[in-house]
């Protein structure tokens, strides 16, 4: 039996906002009384013209303005907010760095109904863009990695995948409004953040002076090559090393890339790239400062030192500037196994992250692969760890996962939830109580949640615990 809901997906980025709503198809694939849902069918049916993200004088979010936008897209769209059934709030950059940040999340949730809230970091705003511009999907067909440069107005957040699985994720600051300009070309601003380039380069561009149109060029080229050199592997001089956000990246080597965010539309948009390069050439400053920054321009360098390299492929998104806009799918209600281990006294807990281990057998690796997960979320942030597992496992190799997972989240909050999709919680779960007695144990099974969803888990009924799987219906 099919059924069909509305969704809508809310995206606050550093510089644009935008929503979207999707009809998704869902059916009942059960054969028995328990309920197992599944999405048939999703389709955006709606995308709302690209806002300026609304800031106050006081550089706070304006969440006055917010809400008028959200208001103003369900009259333009006809959809009425009691028929939307489910959504995302998605807060990412900058603006998730905001002092009323987390009052806007609540805000908008609150008014658009019960919505998984999420604060992305660059980590995870750099997977979420993966998934959304067909990244993670394009590595299940392409051999080898798959690379996605989501390039947005402050940061350039990077996710790699191969066959769908995220093998890495990295930030650096290189974003078009890192130089802003006004309509006569004069720079009103450069970040703090690419200075040392800007004077590793020798190049004569500084606040309330005008824009050089060599300048600025020799600049978006710079930092064209840095994303050109990490695909090939290479080293970074020192002032291109300071681009990076929080943590670096391993030196591998990237044959397929692929480009999201705003800055992409200028990186595949080769009509209006022409004409502004054309403008470019007669010394006209207009064609880059349009958009009051140098996104334009940084989109023709990346194009350009991208066509000129023959090693590697440039693929085309399914979404660009609207990769990172995602929207929670189905709240499949699923039913754990009657051997599990559970803590009634933690629950309900609502809208956890699923952090998925794609090799919960190699326990020599997964500490490496949890903690390149678990920076995707906020140290204070609870997740649920999600992994498949084996249908026999011995006693050995259960005793040796539950180990190695009381060690690696030795350092975290009071409860460890596990997830696990074959039956062997209860002998799982007592191992954690051993190895971490400290902590609340949640261990569930019969449960299958991935990289991306969200979980509610609700009180214990008649020994059975309902857990409820909230999937993001533009990862895939």
């Amino acid at each position: 039996m099919e059924q069909e809901i509305l969704s809508a997906g809310i995206d606050l980025g550093t510089t644009t906002s935008q929503v979207i709503f999707s009809r998704i198809s869902l059916e009942n694939i059960s054969y028995t009384a328990i309920p197992e849902v599944r999405i048939k069918n999703k389709e955006i049916i709606y995308k709302s013209r690209i806002y300026f993200t609304p800031l106050t004088d006081s550089n706070q979010i304006d969440i006055g303005a917010l809400q008028s936008i959200l208001q103003e897209e369900y009259e333009l769209a006809g959809i009425k907010r009691q028929d939307i059934s489910t959504g995302a709030v998605i807060i990412t950059g900058e603006t998730s760095r905001k002092d009323n940040a987390q009052q806007a999340l609540q805000g908008l949730s609150n008014e658009a109904g019960d919505f998984v809230v999420a604060e992305a970091g660059p980590d995870l705003e750099a997977v979420l863009a993966g998934f959304g511009s067909g990244a993670a999907a394009a590595s299940r067909v392409w051999e080898g990695n798959v690379i996605n440069f989501d390039i947005g107005g402050g940061t350039t957040n990077a996710a790699v995948f191969c066959n769908e699985e995220l093998k890495d994720s990295f930030a650096l600051d290189i974003g078009g409004r890192l130089v802003r300009l006004d309509e006569q070309g004069k720079i009103l601003y450069i970040s703090d953040r690419i200075k040392p380039l800007i004077k590793s380069l020798s190049l004569p561009l500084a606040e309330g002076q005008p824009a050089t149109m060599e300048g600025l060029k020799q600049l978006t080229d710079a930092l064209a090559r840095v994303l050109l050199h990490i695909c090939h592997g290479m080293e970074l001089g020192e002032a291109e090393g300071t681009l990076f956000i929080n943590h670096g990246i391993e030196n591998r080597k990237y044959s397929r890339v692929m480009f999201s965010g705003g800055v992409a539309e200028c990186i595949y948009s080769d009509a209006a790239a022409a004409e502004d390069m054309g403008k470019f050439a007669d010394g006209d400053i207009s064609s880059v400062g349009r958009f009051g920054d140098m996104g334009p321009l940084l989109g023709a360098s990346i194009r350009e030192a991208f066509a000129e390299d023959e090693d590697i492929l440039v693929l085309e998104p399914r979404e660009k500037i609207r990769a990172t806009v995602i929207g929670a799918g189905s709240y499949s209600l699923s039913l754990s196994g009657s051997t599990v281990i559970m803590d009634d006294g933690c629950v309900p807990l609502k809208n956890i992250p699923v952090l998925r281990l794609d090799h919960p057998d190699r326990v020599q690796e997964l500490s490496e692969e949890y903690r390149r997960k678990r920076r995707l979320y906020p140290d204070t942030q609870q997740v649920a760890i999600s992994f498949a597992g084996s249908r026999a496992p011995e006693y050995v190799a259960v005793r040796a996962l539950a180990q190695s997972l009381a060690e690696v989240t030795r350092n975290e909050g009071d409860i460890l939830l596990v997830i696990v999709e074959h039956d062997f919680a209860k002998a799982l779960g007592m191992l954690l109580r051993q190895f971490a007695s400290q902590r609340h144990i949640i261990c569930l099974d019969r449960i299958h949640a991935v990289e991306g969803d969200y979980v509610d888990v609700g009180k214990t009924v008649s020994g059975i615990v309902p857990v409820a799987v909230k999937t993001l219906i533009f990862k895939s």
